[in-house]
């Protein structure tokens, strides 16, 4: 009689701890998909394969590209900083940060420190590049004026 009571109860303790750590998976697995683990704060790499999120071409060279994280976490990636202007013009108020690749070093930049220059072939022919506010060349212009320029000749609706 002993023996039955402690195997019952060992079964009870076994069922008990894995209805436990499945209730445990699905819940961790829950907020995990519902984005409530803590959202991505900082530019992400451009990785072999990564397309425009405005045109779909390939981003092939990091030194024209751009990013943006939306509200809801999303990150965005584009090829010609161009791109990343015209998708911004259609969504700016969903869009949380954006960073801009600085021409020379391809270091990530926020925009406020940023300026841009024109008159570069770029992949989608939009012509602009980004420096950092102390290294740029040319006739430079805060991020706000890009968005007028581009808005004015480029954008499409």
């Amino acid at each position: 009689m002993m023996k039955r009571k402690n195997k019952n109860s060992q079964r009870n303790s076994r069922r008990f701890f894995l209805t436990f750590f499945g209730f445990f998976l699905f819940l961790f697995s829950t907020l995990l998909v519902r984005g409530k683990c803590p959202q991505r704060t900082g530019p992400v790499d451009v990785l072999p394969g990564d397309v425009c999120s405005f045109c779909g071409m390939h981003i092939t060279e990091k030194k024209f590209s751009g990013q943006y994280i939306t509200s809801d976490g999303k990150v965005k990636k584009f090829d010609d900083i161009g791109c990343l202007v015209s998708s911004y013009i259609k969504e700016k108020e969903g869009v949380k940060k954006i960073w801009v690749a600085d021409f020379e070093t391809g270091e990530w930049l926020d925009t406020e420190n940023a300026l841009f220059s024109s008159g570069f072939t770029t992949p989608m022919h939009y012509g602009f590049v980004a420096f950092k506010k102390q290294n740029c060349k040319g006739d430079c212009i805060p991020f706000e004026e890009l968005i007028k320029k581009i808005a004015g000749t480029h954008h499409e609706e």
